[in-house]
């Protein structure tokens, strides 16, 4: 599984640094499910409607390629108990539906893909593998 968060999924919709080095690298990786959390169907739309609008019709058919977990009482305590002070709440969402997604199905995870440092960081110091196409 590859899960992406939600500045993963805005380059998919709109071209900016990093769009096609990220294409790229999911197109090498074809056979591998794309996931993400359901928050990306309003965290991503969110974004785009302040900084590119125009961009919004491509939102359905990125998030529609994704696998999207709800966002249950497990993630959430999951995301709330993050010790890490800088995680912003959207973001330890995204990585406690990362954590939570491996541990309940046991299947590894390809690379939890974003272009945030901070969650970056936090991604690693949990072990998890992490992936920023065009950046790393």
């Amino acid at each position: 599984m590859i899960y992406l968060d939600s500045a993963a999924v805005i380059k998919l919709v709109r071209q900016e640094a990093c769009s096609t080095d990220l294409v790229s690298w999911l197109n090498e990786h074809d056979d591998v499910p794309l996931v993400s959390s359901a928050l990306v169907e309003v965290e991503v739309p969110r974004a785009l409607r302040r900084s590119a609008p125009q961009a919004l019709i491509g939102v359905p058919a990125a998030v529609g390629r994704l696998f999207r977990l709800e966002i249950d009482s497990t993630i959430r305590a999951t995301a709330a108990a993050f010790a890490e002070p800088t995680l912003r709440s959207l973001d330890a969402i995204h990585l406690a539906t990362a954590q939570v997604l491996t541990n309940e199905s046991g299947t590894a995870l390809t690379a939890f893909v974003t272009y945030d440092r901070r969650l970056l960081a936090c991604a690693k110091e949990a072990g998890l593998p992490v992936a920023s196409p065009g950046q790393n």
